[in-house]
């Protein structure tokens, strides 16, 4: 495994109930080309999804506190499910994003595959992070991405990215539309920035209460 560094004072991990969920040494486990490939031993799953150039390499650097993905300006550089084991505690898989339309029509198939066999697997994820942009409108592509986890029964987590961009007279008008699409009583939405770190604590909050919840807790879809 490649074990990711970075210097203490870059580290300074997000604290949530007392302790860093998101700290420790953060590996490369894995960069899975085949449906169903994983690393092992099964440890709970955190999987990111998003559109493509939704921000997804920013946030994650963000969260972990180490550099693990690569910002890029072009969007669709992430070519397979990059599993990353954090602290020996959690699995973080980083999905290739989808809407990328310049990719070819196989690789998209490719990716789609990957995606839906990594989510109606057994074990399934313990919590999807889902990535829309803060900045936009609620995509089509975002809608039927929240729609399949719901019918797979993956406890999802929806942030919006980019806050920092949204002016403040828009904010409560733009929040107010982005909650009436993605947000749920079982499903929270929170927006966020990974340039300001703006929220960050609160979205880990939330994330870590999905992946210690033990799986006979999860929600999954009746009948």
């Amino acid at each position: 495994m490649t074990t990711m560094n970075a210097s203490t004072a870059a580290r300074r991990p997000l604290r949530t109930k007392g302790r860093a969920l998101f700290a420790g040494d953060v590996r490369l486990a894995l960069a899975a080309h085949s449906p169903g490939d994983r690393p092992r031993p099964v440890l709970p799953v955190m999987v990111v999804l998003g559109r493509s150039n939704v921000g997804k390499s920013s946030l994650l650097n963000a969260l972990l506190h180490v550099k693990v993905a690569r910002v890029s300006q072009t969007p669709g550089r992430t070519q397979a499910l990059y599993w990353y084991r954090v602290g020996d505690t959690f699995d973080l898989v980083d999905c290739p994003g989808y809407g990328f339309a310049k990719a070819s029509r196989e690789s998209r198939e490719a990716f789609s595959r990957l995606i839906e066999t990594l989510l109606v697997t057994d074990p399934r994820p313990s919590v999807a992070l889902l990535l829309v942009d803060g900045r936009l409108e609620p995509q089509e592509g975002d809608r039927s991405m929240v729609l399949f986890l719901r019918q797979a029964g993956v406890p999802t987590v929806v942030a919006a990215t980019k806050w920092d961009a949204v002016k403040p007279s828009r904010r409560v008008r733009q929040l107010r539309q982005l909650a009436a699409e993605y947000q749920d009583p079982t499903r929270p939405l929170q927006p966020v920035s990974s340039e300001t770190g703006e929220n960050l604590p609160q979205l880990a909050l939330l994330l870590e209460e999905r992946l210690t919840t033990p799986p006979r807790e999860a929600s999954r879809p009746r009948g």
